[in-house]
């Protein structure tokens, strides 16, 4: 019987290598290439996963299928090797791979929404494990444990995030849908948020007939999109859940899960959740009022499945994030470097006074890379706000990653990082001046919190490097 050969082009992107890694898994002929050296090298090819640098068309010998990140077509669209898949007609992207052939006759778990679908997605599947439902789990990121951003099942379960942006999460029929929150992003693909809002509704629409929606009541984008859809709901038989911490929504739910937080330290959240199944104290290992918020999702679809309480508690309890979400990277001499994925205005704010709240005796510096000149132009009063939020913000030059062929008007991040109401920010473009300058400045107990999802990584690295010089002798 003829295995079916899949080629993965940009095989290191975060969420192209556990796609990789769970199509060897099952069974098919994996092999992949990327432009340059990759995070996931090691973690490839410890699941038997070869590939290439570089990308060439001899790739594509015996291929049967080219999968490929929709970013190539934006920054690499005229590569031969591209060009000849799609002569052939072999080419999809991943997202499309995955809902075809790994989401192929599974339960499936799909978790949306603009904010945390990756850390939530992490803690779904643990959720499911612990239940002994022995789930395979997809997510862009990396989970330490697992040293990947997958997990490899036996079961029927499919735990999968569903990414808004190319309109990816159409590619996917979930049995049960997590949306965390509704917040316009991606303007580089999304013209509107109106356009943003149809997005989701048509991915609520994919929702398999008697399904289970579960919300977050308190995203006024999920209310707005809910409001149209009352009708469709009903006459799908869709069972609609609802969370909320702080007030809920007024539309005729199944259920609802209220959660309030009673407290929070070094090791995470506690609180209290209510509804008519449960009413209990839950810790969770990680921190953030966004992330409570995001787990009640968890909670609510894992006792639908059948799960008990004691093992929810258990894998919230023992939850300790995933790589680049406030990831503690290094703690030289009391000075304290995070690592995080946020780029979107709001999701920096979030982090930064998540971090004031647990760190307020500490100076707290936030050194950002903006993505992407669109989202720049989209938010710029979100980002001023972002700005002013530490008690000093180094600001450096955008990432510009799909956009890099639009010949976009640059904007003057120098203007921008000016106008910050309280004068806390510089903008300073070099990463190693920019690291040259914090290093000079930090003290024992400065916490210091690295944000993009572009090159920031290298700032980070950069930043460690200098501080182990500098305390070395």
């Amino acid at each position: 019987m003829h295995k079916i050969h899949v080629h993965f082009m940009g095989i290191g992107g975060s969420g192209i290598a556990p796609i990789a890694m769970l199509a060897k898994a099952a069974g098919f002929v994996v092999s992949g290439c990327d432009y340059q050296e990759t995070n996931y090298e090691e973690t490839l090819l410890h699941h038997d996963v070869n590939f290439s640098i570089g990308h060439d068309v001899s790739h594509l010998e015996d291929v049967d299928i080219l999968a490929v990140s929709p970013a190539i077509f934006d920054i690499n669209p005229d590569h031969p090797e591209l060009l000849e898949g799609l002569r052939r007609e072999i080419v999809m992207t991943w997202q499309e791979f995955m809902g075809l052939y790994l989401q192929k006759d599974k339960k499936v778990i799909s978790i949306a929404g603009t904010h945390g679908k990756s850390t939530t997605t992490i803690l779904a599947g643990l959720t499911l494990e612990a239940g002994g439902l022995d789930p395979s789990v997809q997510a862009g990121t990396i989970y330490r444990p697992w040293d990947a951003g997958c997990r490899i099942g036996e079961s029927n379960y499919f735990v999968g995030e569903a990414d808004e942006f190319n309109c990816n999460f159409l590619n996917y029929s979930p049995d049960i849908a997590i949306i965390n929150n509704i917040e316009m992003d991606h303007p580089e693909f999304f013209e509107t948020f109106e356009d943003f809002k149809e997005a989701f509704r048509k991915f609520i629409m994919r929702i398999k007939e008697g399904g289970l929606l579960i919300v977050n009541e308190e995203s006024r984008g999920i209310q707005e999109v809910l409001g149209d859809m009352k009708d469709w709901i009903k006459d799908q038989e869709i069972r609609l859940v609802g969370y909320y911490l702080n007030k809920s929504f007024d539309f005729p739910f199944d259920k609802e899960y209220k959660g309030q937080i009673i407290s929070y330290d070094a090791d995470g959240m506690v609180f209290h959740v209510k509804s008519e199944d449960i009413d209990d104290i839950v810790k969770l290992g990680i921190l953030g009022d966004y992330n409570v918020s995001n787990s009640l999702g968890v909670l609510s679809a894992a006792l639908y499945l059948g799960i008990s309480k004691e093992e929810i508690k258990d894998a919230f309890k023992n939850y300790k994030g995933v790589g680049r979400r406030s990831e503690l990277k290094a703690n030289i001499r009391g000075i304290k470097v995070y690592d995080d994925y946020g780029h979107h205005p709001t999701a920096i704010s979030a982090v930064i006074d998540n971090f004031k709240k647990m760190y307020h005796d500490h100076k707290i510096y936030a050194i950002i890379e903006p993505h992407q000149i669109s989202r720049l132009k989209m938010f710029p009063d979100e980002y001023l706000q972002a700005f002013s939020k530490a008690d000093e913000t180094i600001v450096t030059k955008s990432y510009m990653g799909r956009e890099i062929h639009k010949h976009l008007e640059p904007i003057d991040l120098q203007a921008m990082v000016d106008k910050v109401s309280n004068h806390n920010a510089v903008y300073i473009e070099c990463f190693e001046k920019l690291v040259e300058h914090i290093a000079d400045k930090l003290v024992p107990g400065d916490i210091v919190i690295v944000f993009g999802a572009g090159k920031s990584y290298q700032i980070t690295q950069k930043l460690i490097d200098l501080l182990n010089s500098k305390y070395r002798h």
